[in-house]
């Protein structure tokens, strides 16, 4: 079968370090075409450089572009921002820092930029401003670091499943169910709203079988979570994992609530709750650890300006073994420090949002005692019973 595809950026950089390390020299010369997006323009009286990017991977290929070979030379300058196709002889760089650069024969404007005004002229856009241009997201290095390393992310989750012979399920998102009141759910119907809308302001009476009318006959919501589903699966099939999107309605607008997340959830059967623990354990430090491997720049990139301190962070979480509690253990803890962690969380909550035995943790104290208590990852296990799903084993 032929592989029609366009040549890419990464494709140059690989061919280029193969044959270094097969030749043992960099006297690399070959022609190639290439298309992309011009990030970066600089220009001289005879010479103009001319970085651009595709998306294949996060370095730019520079375009040495010569006054002397080139018919557009004095309009490169409207390239900025452009997409463009390019061919040219791809050669060993000699300024510092950079592998290669292509010699430019040939550089085309396929789709010009004509609005210098637009944002993605600018040289630097904050995560806030790219919030109302999502469409623009990917052409900043920002967003294309992250959508980068979240691709790589679900690559080495799926490997890692695999690897333990799971199966991939994907069970239905919309369900007549709130899987155990998981949270707030999002309902989705076919029925008119506008002409509801009517019978409330005409005083009408809304039938209260209402759902009875709806496509699926009842009433029926997007899922919270595939938990339920495949529970049902691991029955036949001992290891199942899902990568499904949830659905969250609950009315907060904090980074700790999404209303639609992707949500891996994986289900074992004929295992006790310490190799639940193991398994959930390796995962965790494998995809990590692979993901920062295969996304070494990405990753540092973001360290430098977007999230400092992140490979710390996660190399931390790889290189400890993850703290075991119960919670009771949890609970004096918290009793023993409860006003340090009021404190800390003081615009969030005070000595009456201590929890007593019998209630939830809350994520307040949950990460004090991860982060202040023992620096890494914890398990929190023993739950009293009414915390937990009715089907949960119970302690002996």
């Amino acid at each position: 079968m032929i592989d029609s595809l366009p040549e890419q950026i990464k494709d140059i950089f690989e061919d280029y370090r193969k044959f270094v390390n097969e030749n043992n020299n960099d006297n690399y010369e070959k022609e190639w075409n290439i298309q992309g997006w011009v990030r970066d323009f600089r220009s001289q009286s005879e010479f103009a450089f001319i970085s651009i990017y595709d998306g294949s991977i996060s370095q730019t290929l520079q375009i040495l572009c010569e006054k002397n070979k080139l018919d557009n030379f004095e309009s490169l300058d409207n390239l900025r921002g452009a997409t463009v196709k390019v061919n040219g002889i791809v050669k060993k760089s000699p300024a510092k820092g950079q592998e290669i650069e292509l010699v430019c024969n040939k550089i085309e404007a396929l789709g010009l930029v004509n609005d210098k005004t637009n944002i993605i002229l600018a040289k630097t856009v904050n995560l806030e401003t790219l919030r109302n241009h999502q469409y623009l997201r990917s052409r900043f290095k920002s967003f294309s670091y992250i959508y980068k390393i979240r691709s790589t992310l679900l690559k080495n989750i799926h490997k890692f499943f695999n690897e333990k012979n799971f199966y991939n399920l994907d069970p239905n998102i919309i369900t007549t169910s709130d899987c155990e009141g998981a949270g707030e759910v999002f309902t989705i119907t076919n029925i008119d709203s506008n002409e509801l809308i009517k019978k409330v302001k005409n005083n009408e009476k809304i039938p209260d079988n209402i759902y009875s009318q709806d496509f699926f006959q009842k009433q029926a919501f997007l899922t919270v979570s595939s938990q339920l589903q495949l529970e049902a699966f691991t029955a036949g099939l001992s290891r199942v994992y899902t990568l499904n999107p949830s659905f969250r309605a609950e009315k907060s607008k904090t980074k700790r609530h999404l209303a639609c997340f992707t949500h891996l959830e994986w289900e074992i059967s004929f295992i006790d709750l310490n190799q639940l623990m193991d398994f959930s354990e390796l995962l965790i430090k494998n995809v990590i650890n692979n993901t920062l491997n295969d996304c070494s720049r990405e990753y540092s990139e973001l360290n430098k300006f977007i999230s400092k301190g992140i490979i710390d962070k996660l190399n931390n979480i790889v290189n400890q073994n993850f703290e075991r509690i119960t919670y009771d253990q949890a609970l004096i803890i918290i009793e023993e420090n409860k006003k340090k962690i009021v404190k800390m969380f003081s615009k969030e909550m005070t000595l009456n949002d201590i929890p007593s035995w019998g209630d939830d943790l809350g994520s307040f104290c949950e990460r004090y005692i991860c982060e202040v208590i023992y620096k890494k990852p914890v398990f929190v296990y023993n739950y009293p019973k009414d915390l937990k799903s009715f089907y949960m084993k119970l302690n002996r």
